[in-house]
């Protein structure tokens, strides 16, 4: 028979009684660490949690049986929201750690060492606690993941969305207008009309018109597989969809190594559509960009000198939209000036996050 352990519910009661000085004292030892100095979301959160796992502790340390035995904590006893977006794992670990020796030392400031059974309520009151934070810390971790693998698909769906728009688009087009010219010709031909020979020429440019982008769209695809060096890929980039007569310029500062490789993926690719539209609607004479890779940031301009436009007045197409995503999943943020006549620029700003982590 398991062995009653006396002492579990006096601690609860102690504990309950001393919450809120607990939780205070865990937000002061937040602050004094740096978690979630910069953003109260992070702070509200930790401090949640807090509460939470006080609430589990007591429902433990007040039910039957013994302490090595204990039920269900945690998720059991309420839903377990998502980490904050932008938050490093390596605060979570931080905020973890700190949690328990805040909940630690007001247990054994609660129990007076010289009584019976003081240092079992002690024991009791630790299993209580570490088992309620490790069943948040994996459900929360748990939600996280599948947060990210929804981030990844979507991505991945979006990609496919932008490779058959340019398919249907760009090649389509050009494949569409051969068909019609090759027609025509056919037609002529029957009839004995001297234009079809200008309709051959035409579809055969059309047809030259179709491979070029084809080609461009191959080009595209693998400049940047992630081993090449973010401004080659670039340049590689640019040689399939720059207009003729436009030049370009490309500068990267800063050690790539910086950035996390999926944040340096993405982008290049935000980077590649906001090429695509300097070339394909500025009718600039240079098109710029610039790349500063930084400890702290990453920032990334593309800059023309072409007919420029009022943002204001523009609607956002499905480029923007997409370089916007693709941005704000990493914690980024874009912004897009122009004035008629004056050119136009696409800024991205990227915060630091340590290589191998995801925010």
């Amino acid at each position: 028979m398991a062995e009653e352990v006396p002492g579990g519910p006096a601690l609860a009661r102690l504990l309950a009684v001393q919450s809120d000085s607990i939780v205070a004292g865990y937000e002061q030892r937040l602050g004094a660490i740096g978690v979630g100095a910069d953003d109260p979301g992070v702070r509200r959160f930790c401090v949640g949690q807090a509460r939470a796992v006080l609430e589990d502790v007591l429902l433990a340390l007040l039910s039957e049986g013994s302490f090595l035995g204990m039920r269900s904590v945690g998720p059991a006893h309420g839903a377990v929201p998502d980490y904050p977006p932008a938050w490093n794992p390596d605060d979570a670990h931080r905020a973890i750690i700190t949690l328990f020796d805040v909940v630690i030392e007001a247990v054994t400031h609660a129990v007076d060492g010289s009584c019976p059974g003081g240092s079992r309520m002690i024991a009791e009151g630790a299993v209580s606690l570490h088992h309620s934070i490790m069943a948040r810390f994996k459900a929360a971790l748990e939600a996280k993941a599948r947060a990210l693998l929804q981030e990844t698909a979507q991505a991945c769906m979006d990609d496919r969305r932008s490779v058959s728009r340019d398919l249907h688009d760009r090649v389509g087009y050009s494949v569409s207008v051969a068909k019609q010219n090759l027609e025509l010709c056919e037609l002529y031909q029957y009839q004995g009309n001297a234009a079809a020979g200008h309709k051959m020429r035409v579809a055969h440019q059309a047809l030259h018109e179709a491979l070029d982008q084809v080609r461009e769209l191959a080009s595209e695809l693998r400049a940047y597989g992630g081993t090449d060096s973010l401004a080659r890929a670039l340049q590689a980039c640019t040689e399939g969809i720059r207009t003729p007569g436009t030049a370009i310029e490309i500068s990267v500062s800063g050690h790539e190594s910086w950035m996390p490789a999926d944040a340096l993926d993405e982008l290049y690719l935000a980077l590649r559509e906001a090429l695509r539209n300097a070339f394909a609607h500025s009718r600039a004479r240079t098109v710029t960009v610039h790349v500063d890779i930084a400890p702290h940031q990453t920032r990334a301009v593309v800059k023309d000198d072409g007919v420029g436009f009022d943002p204001a007045a523009a609607p956002e197409g499905v480029g923007l939209v997409c370089m916007r995503e693709r941005i704000e999943r990493l914690g980024g943020a874009v912004c897009v000036t122009g004035f008629p006549g004056r050119g136009a620029s696409v800024e991205f700003l990227l915060p630091a996050r340590r290589k191998g982590l995801v925010a």
